[in-house]
């Protein structure tokens, strides 16, 4: 009994759909008409609500978006198609829904062909460089019956010709030109080309994307700070990588040192730019620079702390220094090492009648150390002598001027009366001469006297008998 109660409540709903015809040829643009009847064949009134699928929304309308059939009832209800002009012609197979208590569904086909029709196509992959021009060919075909004038437009590209003309058949080069786009970031940008005919609906379009690539980039490494020494010259290094994908020229410009440089570096490679500097005032300096390639500059700035490593300051107690004959004297000195590097000092002087000690001095920076100094003249020297002092290292050098006045004091000595002897004359030696000795040589000097004198008597004679001759 429930399964006789269950048919008859299924035969109270149920219907029916018819569709005619169910395939259809239509060129772009046409019409497809088809004829829709849908028979209400169960026991109760039902209404009942179109639905179509397959075919792209727009393209179509119903007579009737919904249908009330009493019991036993039909209605014909009509579906129109007009195929798109602008969208590629191809097959299409839709469905026919109408939907209440009971559902009926029809399928059907469309065929769309294409009396006018252009096509579109470009390389699989395209690339190009940020900040440098890239082209590249689409191809524009007439896939029509008829010629076709095309109009072509594009976004995210320029195009050297816009209007191109094409029989049948015919294809057709268009070059796209893509910008260097300095301000762009790499990745990948669409670009959308349309061509048009303006002489009937052929039209069609292409969104594509291409890949803007960083091909130009470096990267700079160098010391930002340099500590240097007064008046010595430091070599420091700029480097350069060529972190793009291609060959790149670079420039290295330092306006404070009037210099410049370019090297051509390929890609992955490194550049050292090695720059001189010196400079003879200590304290902080600032040089800015600046490195350029293709698509990009980049500044950087180093900090020279010039400092005073090597120096020296020789103090003398005393630069003018009194001294009696015979005697000698010790003045005090002080070497100090001004710089800030240890070094080591020779003290000397342009005299050889003086004794230094030490003679050689190694400090640390700052550090000073006593040198003691002992002039004593050599026997007979008297009066004024200037003469210097000097410190020197391989990096410094001081020089003192000391004034040594030698002088001789001659004291009060009454002469003293010997018999029988000469007052003896004190030679260099100290040694005093014999009254003996001294006679034979005066008797000696007169001889040669006497003889010269002689000599000349003769010569003058015979020069006198010869002259009368």
């Amino acid at each position: 009994m429930p399964l006789l109660i269950a048919v008859a409540s299924a035969k109270d709903y149920e219907s029916s759909l018819a569709i005619s015809p169910k395939e259809i040829n239509v060129n772009q643009c046409g019409i497809a008409t088809y004829d829709l009847k849908l028979t209400n064949t169960g026991e109760k009134e039902d209404t009942f609500y179109v639905l179509v699928e397959g075919i792209p929304e727009g393209w179509y309308t119903v007579s009737h978006e919904s249908v009330v059939l009493k019991p036993k009832e039909s209605k014909n209800v009509y579906l129109f198609i007009t195929a798109n002009c602008f969208e590629e012609a191809k097959n299409y197979t839709g469905k026919v829904s109408f939907l209440g208590n009971s559902e009926s569904i029809a399928s059907f086909k469309m065929n769309v062909f294409a009396d006018h029709s252009l096509s579109l196509s470009v390389p699989d992959k395209i690339s190009s460089c940020v900040c440098e021009e890239k082209s590249f060919i689409a191809v524009v075909e007439n896939k029509g019956k008829y010629e076709e004038d095309v109009k072509l437009s594009a976004v995210g590209a320029s195009l050297k010709e816009d209007r191109i003309k094409l029989n049948p058949g015919e294809k057709r080069q268009v070059e796209l030109i893509i910008d260097k786009a300095c301000d762009a970031k790499p990745g990948k940008y669409n670009i959308e080309l349309t061509a048009q005919s303006t002489t009937s609906y052929a039209k069609t379009r292409k969104v594509f994307a291409v890949s803007r690539e960083s091909c130009y980039g470096f990267e700079l490494s160098y010391p930002k700070e340099v500590r240097m020494c007064l008046n010595e010259n430091v070599t420091f290094s700029i480097a350069v990588k060529n972190s793009g994908s291609k060959d790149d020229t670079f420039g290295l410009m330092i306006e404070a040192l009037d210099i410049y440089q370019q090297a051509t570096v390929k890609s992955g490679e490194i550049r050292m730019f090695n720059v001189n500097f010196g400079s003879n005032e200590a304290g902080i300096i600032d040089i800015a620079f600046s490195v350029k390639g293709k698509t990009k500059e980049e500044k950087g700035s180093m900090r020279f702390l010039v400092e005073n490593c090597y120096g020296v300051d020789l103090q003398v107690e005393e630069k003018k220094v009194d001294i009696q004959l015979g005697s000698g004297k010790m003045i005090k000195a002080k070497i100090v090492n001004t710089g800030s590097r240890e070094d080591s000092y020779k003290i000397s002087s342009d005299v050889n009648w003086v004794s230094i000690r030490p003679e050689n001095v190694k400090l640390k920076g700052l550090e000073s150390s006593d040198v003691f100094i002992y002039y004593s003249p050599q026997y007979g020297m008297k009066g004024r002598f200037e003469t210097q002092l000097k410190a020197e290292s391989m990096k410094s050098i001081d020089v003192e001027n000391i004034t040594v006045n030698v002088y001789e004091s001659l004291p009060s000595i009454e002469p003293e009366i010997v018999e029988n002897a000469t007052v003896n004359e004190s030679q260099p030696t100290g040694q005093a001469v014999k009254p003996v000795e001294g006679l034979i040589k005066n008797k000696t000097l007169i001889a040669v006297i006497a003889g010269v004198l002689l000599t000349l008597v003769v010569f003058g004679l015979i020069y006198l008998f010869v002259m009368r001759d």
